[in-house]
């Protein structure tokens, strides 16, 4: 299973305690699935970014990758 990096952003990085977290997942679901606040963070139906470039939360995870977590955008 791929050793990646969660960034957590925003309002996440105070929910997780910490802005940098490894974690072994194969999607970016599944990594935020492992946090012990991770059914919270898919409540809110996060924004995922994988290497910089947003993506689903299915999306396909390798060794190393940046996943980058982000609460919804509102605007006004």
């Amino acid at each position: 299973m791929p050793k990646v990096n969660l960034k957590m952003l925003a309002s996440f990085r105070e929910l997780a305690g910490q802005e940098l977290i490894r974690a072994d997942a194969t999607t970016p679901r599944e990594a935020i699935v492992s946090l012990p606040c991770g059914g919270e963070i898919l409540q809110q139906t996060p924004l995922v970014a994988v290497n910089h470039t947003i993506a689903e939360l299915d999306h396909p995870l390798a060794e190393g990758d940046e996943v980058a977590v982000m609460p919804p955008m509102t605007g006004g």
